[in-house]
């Protein structure tokens, strides 16, 4: 499952990201999106993790204080889904 983390402080980085989740099931991949123009960080992280952790990670942490911000994470779609896929 692809999560998308939004609203992080600026300083947090992928291996915060990966010690809050750790606890809830396997993290596959973490990554901070930096502004390619100042090098800083967006406040946002796409991690990969098991599908059933990752539905529970959903539930638990949305809205939860982080670094002194509520993060909102939520799941969002692999770069080789297609939203017709879910129609149906």
């Amino acid at each position: 499952m692809r999560i998308l983390i939004t609203n992080l402080n600026r300083f947090t980085t992928s291996s915060q990201v990966i010690a809050l989740l750790i606890p809830f099931g396997l993290v596959t991949s973490a990554r901070i999106v930096m502004n390619a123009r100042s090098g800083y960080s967006e406040g946002v992280a796409l991690v990969e993790m098991e599908y059933k952790a990752g539905q529970i990670v959903i539930h638990e942490l949305d809205n939860m204080l982080f670094m002194n911000n509520y993060i909102c994470v939520e799941e969002t779609l692999n770069a080789n889904d297609s939203p017709t896929r879910f129609l149906a």
